[in-house]
């Protein structure tokens, strides 16, 4: 099987940015030319040249995402691959890989310039959306993370990826939130909540810390940073993260 590929790069205000947009498969997948249709994690393609046909139902592997890049494969039952790379380069630019391997190649390769531009197309259009949104983001969330009907909408935007019972020491409590920050960094958006001899709620944007919200000894703290040294005991953590930005929306 002949390997076809085609690369492009992207210049944009933030890179990084936009790798965390591409972990996202709407931005990628459903912008692709020759997408039929998309159920869960099945992608029919359909590619055509003069009167030759490529026509199969691929499988999306699952997604890897670091920092600075994002890899999508997609693979048909009959070995047929086509993979999507996104990476930043020493310029600060990302780059846009596009390869296939399998039968009728030369019908799908003349396919691969248009898959990576409507990419870049798309994902340009969302990440100025995205920076659109942040300019109107509240400085601080605490007085809305007070309210119930605020963490409903929340909590139904974003999807749980960690909850643990923490013995917390007097003054650890920052130290753990740096963790989670590190373990999910490629979220905009993380919002950690924790019960037990107090409680508390924090909203972090993009890695920063934009809500503070407490209960401790009966009384409320919001906005409040310093008070989370003086948590300690057992607490009952949740860890909710959202890809988009666009989540903060719907709590305003």
């Amino acid at each position: 099987m002949k390997l076809k590929n085609f690369t492009t790069q992207l210049n944009v205000p933030s890179a990084y940015a936009l790798i965390k947009l591409a972990g996202d498969p709407q931005n990628i997948i459903s912008v692709m030319p020759g997408v039929v249709s998309i159920k869960e994690n099945k992608v029919r393609l359909k590619f055509r040249r003069l009167f030759f046909y490529h026509d199969s139902t691929y499988t999306i592997s699952p997604v890897i995402q670091s920092q600075k890049m994002v890899e999508y494969k997609l693979s048909d039952d009959k070995n047929n691959t086509l993979k999507i790379l996104l990476s930043i380069t020493e310029k600060n630019e990302v780059t846009i890989a596009v390869s296939y391997s399998g039968e009728r190649e030369w019908v799908v390769g003349k396919a691969l310039d248009s898959i990576a531009k409507e990419i870049s197309y798309g994902l340009k259009r969302e990440l100025e959306s995205s920076i659109t949104v942040e300019k109107n983001y509240q400085s601080d969330y605490s007085d809305l993370l007070s309210r119930l009907s605020t963490l409903t909408k929340l909590i139904m935007k974003s999807k749980m990826v960690k909850s643990e019972l923490v013995e917390i020491k007097e003054g650890e409590l920052i130290n753990y939130l740096q963790e989670v920050i590190t373990e999910f960094q490629q979220y905009p958006v993380i919002y950690v909540s924790g019960s037990g001899q107090g409680t508390f709620r924090l909203l972090f944007i993009n890695g920063e810390l934009k809500g503070v919200y407490m209960i401790k000894n009966g009384e409320e703290h919001k906005g409040e940073e310093e008070t989370l040294n003086k948590l300690s005991g057992t607490y009952k953590i949740h860890t909710y993260v959202a890809l988009s930005p666009r989540v903060l929306e719907v709590i305003q």
